[in-house]
């Protein structure tokens, strides 16, 4: 019997320690995902998160998980398993990626990786009635936070806000061996954090009275780039369609103009998949001038009969040559009728201002917004073009979850594209893309694409893409055709024109820049099967399709900083011409590279000076690439029965998974895909194959050409097969 009551006695202190430890300094008691730790009058919060990250967090003695931020995806309820840990003074938890600690008596905090290495010592915390702020060291070159504050790669500070071109985003990854994301009480107001200008510590600034910082162990740029879509959303694909070349312009006249242009395009032979109209596709004139009552008979949801008569019929004979629609969006209104709507509900963001922006963080503002889009996406509108909407930090998102929420309506289960001018976390779940703003038709403004793309890419936002040939002014020809060719290289290539200069359309600007260009979209559609497939690798794994040097080649100090040349996937350097004259330097790190063109080997590390001719481009690939090659085609889902080529770059050994699925809706995202893993065994000189995947559709590649140097061979994919090179 006394055995009997010692056991009862044990169970009920152990059921007692499981939900609340109490020492002089420290309690800590068991919450969702996590644990709370009273660290004198102020409760702080450590939990995980999404199967990717640690959660410090700080709330006013409220749960860490009561946070509710955009910028999480709140779908990915996976968490991973993890132990208290619970020896005075420190306390946290810890699961296989790290473990995170607070110690009760310094009131200090800290990050380790799974190995036991520390990442972070000596964090601290400071809160007041308005804000939150939170320090730790931080050694080391930080990537990542956007090109708001800077178009360097390397950071030393956020920002907090988004501009035309531009977006400032609280997260950074440390090549110490760590990332982090800042959320606070209030998305539009988001964190922000600062280093030291000795490079030693660091210091995270929230408004409000609750903040979430958000750790996770990451010894690469992939690692840090894995945790952050995990947390925030995978970057799902758009349309297979929006990988080709976008035709866009401010100053299509009519619907003669816009006939002719299509035809010239399809008898030039320059490939093309969407045309994209500015203000006239809906209204008269701009609304500009519009005054903060509105105008009566102002257009918002409608056609303009100039250019679209018939716009069912107009559109359908666009897509029946190939060619989308898309057509451009403004975050306001210009009718007066509407606009009384608008103040009346409530739905404006500053009634009482000159500002005829719509608040679409709100919930009915949305719903009559997908009412009143319904009837264009029904005429046949493929997406969006969405501009001007920096009023508030989170504008693009609500802007697009209403353009979401209609499509999934009205065309269930085709995905959803839209251009948008700047972009805050988490947009990437939707299907989005950002171009860099209204920029100069300058020289420095195309040295300055690569700066904004690559950052683009470390910030999460997977599908940049620029005013190709700027959009103020008018460029030369050899401006032009480099901007087309280092276009080529960006995950969405896409060209625009201001009204009232010369279009970007390759057949105004002579018979040698037009074959250039040609050439160069050519190329851009050659290289669809490969930018298409490391779309999926993005969407599986968060690896950018546009990648800076310096994450393949972390060690070589030389492309820390490198924006003049970048890589498509681990294999394709692009180095394109960026100034007049068709001369650069190239540098090719450590490593065997091809000339694409030539086949020339070149040995790494060497910088190589190149004089390249209009229609040249500086393009390598890296040795134990396998680079599959499409026949040159007029738009994505024209078909060929010319095979595909496979070709491998000798050298060493390597891997390529290729994927193909129906291209217009989201079956993908349930596997619905068809995927073939090609590998190169260097030494025995074959290429074997293997095919998984439920999708058979009739566009899958059923022939491939292995090119090895001057040598192909013919073979049928089937499920599995295997080349030999001798």
């Amino acid at each position: 019997m006394k055995i009997k009551k010692v056991q009862l006695i044990l169970l009920l202190i152990a059921v007692l320690q499981s939900a609340a430890i109490f020492t002089a300094n420290a309690q800590i008691t068991k919450v969702k995902n996590g644990i709370l730790v009273k660290t004198g009058a102020q409760q702080v919060g450590l939990s995980v998160a999404n199967n990717a990250a640690f959660c410090l967090s700080l709330n006013d003695s409220i749960a860490p998980s009561t946070i509710k931020s955009v910028f999480i995806d709140e779908s990915n309820k996976v968490i991973i398993p993890y132990t208290v840990i619970s020896a005075a003074p420190l306390y946290g938890i810890k699961t296989s990626y790290g473990k995170l600690l607070i110690n009760t008596e310094t009131r200090s905090w800290s990050l380790y990786d799974a190995a036991g290495h520390e990442l972070i010592t000596d964090g601290a915390y400071l809160s007041t009635d308005s804000s939150i702020q939170i320090t730790h060291s931080a050694q080391g070159l930080l990537y990542g936070s956007g090109n708001r504050t800077t178009k360097d790669l390397e950071k030393n500070e956020s920002a907090s806000s988004v501009w035309n071109g531009a977006a400032g985003i609280p997260y950074f990854w440390n090549n110490a061996g760590y990332s982090a994301f800042g959320v606070s009480a209030n998305d539009d107001k988001p964190a922000t954090w600062n280093q030291a200008k000795d490079k030693t510590a660091l210091t995270w600034k929230f408004s409000g009275k609750a903040a979430n910082l958000y750790l996770w162990p990451a010894k690469t740029m992939y690692d840090g780039a894995s945790g952050y879509v995990k947390l925030t959303g995978r970057p799902k694909l758009p349309p297979r369609w929006a990988f080709g070349y976008l035709q866009s312009q401010w100053g299509w006249a009519d619907s003669a103009y816009i006939a002719n242009v299509l035809t010239k395009f399809r008898t030039h032979k320059l490939p093309v998949d969407a045309f994209i109209f500015d203000f006239e596709w809906y209204t008269t004139t701009p609304d500009y001038a519009v005054k903060k009552e509105g105008k009566e008979g102002f257009t918002d949801f409608t056609f303009n009969p100039k250019l679209f008569p018939q716009p069912a019929k107009q559109i359908a004979e666009m897509k029946s040559q190939g060619v989308k629609f898309i057509g451009i969006r403004k975050p306001r209104l210009g009718n007066n009728l509407l606009l009384d709507t608008m103040r009346k509900n409530g739905w404006l963001i500053s009634p009482k201002t000159d500002n005829r922006d719509l608040n679409f963080s709100n919930a009915g503002l949305r719903k009559w917004f997908e009412e009143k889009t319904r009837p264009l996406l029904n005429t046949g509108v493929d997406a969006w073009w969405d501009d001007e909407g920096e009023s508030y930090y989170t504008c693009y998102y609500w802007w697009n979850k209403a353009q979401y929420d209609l499509l999934a309506s009205a065309r269930p289960n085709y995905r959803h594209f839209t251009l948008n001018r700047a972009f805050s976390p988490s947009n990437q779940r939707l299907g989005y893309s950002t171009w860099s703003g209204d920029i100069p038709s300058t020289w420095s403004s195309l040295a300055d694409v690569p700066k904004d793309l690559l950052n683009f890419s470390l910030a999460g936002m997977y599908y940049g893409s620029c005013d190709i040939g700027g959009f103020q002014g008018t460029p030369t020809k050899e401006m032009l055709v480099r901007w087309f060719q280092a276009g080529v290289f960006l995950p969405i290539m896409r060209s625009h024109s201001n009204i009232g200069t010369t279009a970007r359309f390759p057949f105004l600007w002579g018979d040698d820049g037009e074959a250039a260009m040609r050439k160069a979209l050519n190329l851009r559609y050659q290289l669809l099967p490969y930018i298409y497939s490391l779309g999926h690798e993005a969407y599986t794994t968060g690896a950018p399709i546009m990648r800076p040097l310096v994450m393949e080649f972390p060690a070589d100090t030389t492309v820390a900083n490198m924006t003049d040349e970048w890589l498509m996937g681990k294999g394709l350097l692009a180095a394109p011409v960026l100034k007049e004259g068709g001369k650069r330097n190239v540098y090719l790190p450590r490593d065997t590279w091809y000339d694409y063109y030539t086949g020339e080997v070149i040995k790494g590390a060497k910088t190589i000076p190149v004089d390249k001719a209009l229609d040249e481009i500086p393009v390598y690939v890296r040795a134990g690439t396998i680079l599959p090659v499409g026949p040159v085609i007029q738009y994505s889902e024209q078909a060929s029965a010319t095979p595909l080529e496979i070709r491998i770059y000798p050298g060493k050994n390597g891997s390529f998974k290729m994927v193909e699925d129906d291209g217009t809706s989201y079956n993908y995202t349930q596997g619905n895909t068809r995927t073939t893993a090609y590998y190169w065994n260097d030494k025995t000189k074959t290429l074997t194959w293997n095919v998984s995947g439920q999708y058979s559709g009739k566009n899958v590649y059923k022939t491939i050409k292995v090119v090895l140097g001057g040598r192909d061979k013919i073979a049928t994919v089937g499920k599995k097969g295997s080349v030999v090179f001798k």
